[in-house]
């Protein structure tokens, strides 16, 4: 049992989830490698249940949550592995993001206490599991992954003032508590985006780390983007569609190549408009990539995420767009 809290505790940080699925009997196999601390190619696999199509996000689903996401902030967030959860409400709203409560699954039995639920019923996941009612967390429903299934439940009374816990009880519960703490990330990071002043709403995120404007100014008449020929954005500026919007100028060198990026808020729209684009491609935050209007170009985007990989440099930069 220590053994299984060692692991538990421990901050190594495991390979990626591959896209394979598998059935429900290698995600038990799966969950009963881990919970013999033998960290094997099979505990990397992605568990995941085929599907015809995605049901609607409701109370009493199990889900396996992403193992990994990009938060408000456009950091690249990694748990030690996907977690299974249960949700335990209906879907609500907060900055126009979907978000759910859920509590997490963990197949750790040993652990129980008088303040959870015991479900030993492995046609439900494949295996026995615990629902941590005292881990309840918010998290976005883009989190959600794969459908598992539904579970009906009565709801738990606890007697708080009569639980009483047992030390490895306590280390367990630290330790998960940590370990789910990057799917409550997803809300955090929302309401810390949302408390931002407007200024501070359009950023860079390089190397998950956050760079703001290094001005902002409103330009009237035709949007000069780089003092490039052929390239302002005359159509739109005829009929004074942009006159007085708010552009935001970032300029930086990253490994050695100098970018720079424009950003003009059109209405509830943006314009997104990037030197050197025969070099540049964007994508939006489920990977579609975005053509350009017109060379250096990409309007009509709405707030969000976005993603650009640039020639010469490494890594992609991420702007964030409210």
């Amino acid at each position: 049992m220590n053994n299984i809290i060692d692991f538990l505790q421990s901050q190594s940080e495991n390979e990626n989830i591959s896209d394979n699925s598998v059935n429900k009997g290698k995600l038990s196999k799966s969950f009963n490698d881990i919970k013999n601390v033998i960290v094997s190619s099979e505990v990397k696999e992605k568990n995941i249940f085929q599907l015809k199509s995605r049901p609607k996000t409701k109370k009493g689903q199990i889900w396996l949550c992403k193992q990994q996401y990009f938060d408000a902030f456009g950091n690249k967030i990694i748990g030690n592995s996907p977690y299974l959860v249960f949700v335990v409400s209906d879907v609500d709203k907060f900055a126009n993001e979907n978000f759910i409560r859920i509590q997490p699954i963990s197949p750790f039995t040993e652990f129980t206490a008088n303040d959870e639920l015991l479900i030993k019923d492995d046609s439900v996941v494949g295996f026995d599991f615990i629902i941590e009612t005292w881990n309840e967390q918010p998290i976005l429903t883009e989190l959600l992954d794969e459908f598992v299934g539904n579970l009906v439940i009565e709801t738990l009374k606890i007697n708080e003032t009569e639980l009483s816990l047992s030390e490895i009880q306590k280390e367990f519960r630290k330790a998960e508590i940590r370990n789910t703490a990057y799917l409550s990330q997803s809300i955090k990071s929302l309401i810390e985006f949302e408390e931002l002043s407007e200024e501070k709403t359009i950023f860079l995120n390089i190397d998950n780390s956050i760079h703001f404007p290094k001005s902002e100014s409103k330009e009237t008449k035709t949007i000069s983007l780089f003092n490039e020929p052929k390239q302002n954005y005359s159509l739109a500026a005829k009929k004074g569609k942009l006159k007085d919007r708010l552009t935001t100028l970032f300029e930086k060198t990253i490994d050695g190549v100098e970018i720079e990026i424009k950003v003009v808020k059109d209405g509830k729209k943006y314009i997104l408009a990037i030197k050197q684009a025969e070099s540049v491609e964007v994508k939006d935050n489920i990977g579609k990539v975005l053509k350009q209007t017109t060379p250096n170009l990409y309007d009509e985007l709405t707030g969000g995420l976005y993603f650009i990989s640039i020639r010469g440099i490494e890594n992609e930069i991420r702007i964030r767009l409210k």
